[in-house]
């Protein structure tokens, strides 16, 4: 999910074309109301201690648009759970009075993936912030150590507004080891590379920037990516993006855990994207 105050890309376009412009498209001795345009890059452009200082500036911008609020979910490995309202990988710990442990269409059990309480914290996307607890099991072929198989996706989703009411249950994973997830807000969350994982509507102009300015994202833009357990930020594709309907919005990442025996193919992840105005969810494997 994105910060509210991101420049949309029309305003990126219009703080950085002029200094574009001036530094980069005047030829030498040329002052900035006589040059003509060219297409040459910076690369190729004696690098002027005005055009360096721009470059450095407009690194700077482009990692402040690009970086957004997420928690991240620090996994440790653990055999008994601290008491009380915790979140935790390979274990299902609450639920309502009366429901049981969900099953498929041939009525085998899912394994309770996970559960995670919604902290109060930055980063959290609006529409979980009206959720207190979300519970998650998949089928038991989730996850594949056999490269030559693809995990099955088929996740229930229990959502609950409010604690009140909840009562302790037992749900043990015979596949995940029970890993405590601890809450942590960052700031600085940021895609894995342009356009994969969001920003679409402004990636193009970072493009162009890249070229002019000779900027490397990877290296020279891209400060952070939380490739682990989270909520909020941004997705950490591996491979490209899914296609999903208007309305629904990356909400939660699950991401491989060797040590607790969660592999989803070879380092892959879950994307959980949620549409509130529905209130439905839509799972996304990333096989690595």
């Amino acid at each position: 999910m994105l910060k509210a105050n991101i420049f949309p890309a029309a305003l990126l376009a219009g703080c950085f074309l002029t200094g574009i412009l001036i530094y980069l498209f005047a030829p030498a001795g040329d002052t900035p109301s006589s040059a003509a345009p060219t297409t040459t890059p910076a690369s190729k452009k004696e690098m002027t201690p005005e055009l360096i200082q721009f470059k450095k500036d407009l690194i700077r911008d482009m990692r402040r648009t690009t970086q957004t609020n997420a928690v991240i979910l620090r996994s440790t490995l653990c055999d008994t759970l601290p008491e009380g309202h915790v979140s935790c990988l390979g274990r299902v710990t609450w639920q309502l009075p009366g429901e049981e442990w969900p099953v498929d269409a041939q009525g085998k059990r899912l394994e309770p993936l996970a559960t995670i309480f919604v902290p109060d914290l930055p980063g959290v996307p609006e529409p979980l912030r009206k959720m207190a607890l979300i519970t998650i099991f998949a089928p038991t072929d989730a996850w594949a150590e056999d490269m030559n198989e693809k995990p099955q996706l088929g996740c229930v989703i229990r959502v609950y507004p409010t604690l009140e009411g909840l009562v302790p249950c037992s749900y043990v994973s015979e596949e995940v080891k029970t890993c405590l997830l601890t809450p942590e807000a960052v700031a600085n969350d940021m895609p894995i590379y342009p356009g994969i994982g969001g920003g679409d509507e402004w990636w193009p102009e970072f493009r162009d920037m890249e070229e002019l300015c000779d900027i490397d994202y990877r290296e020279e833009v891209c400060e952070e990516v939380y490739d682990t357990h989270k909520i909020g930020g941004y997705p950490s594709f591996l491979q490209d993006p899914p296609k999903f309907p208007a309305g629904f919005a990356f909400s939660l990442q699950i991401t491989y855990e060797p040590d607790a025996g969660l592999l989803i193919g070879d380092c892959g992840n879950y994307y959980f994207y949620y549409n509130a105005e529905k209130n439905e969810w839509r799972v996304y494997a990333d096989f690595g």
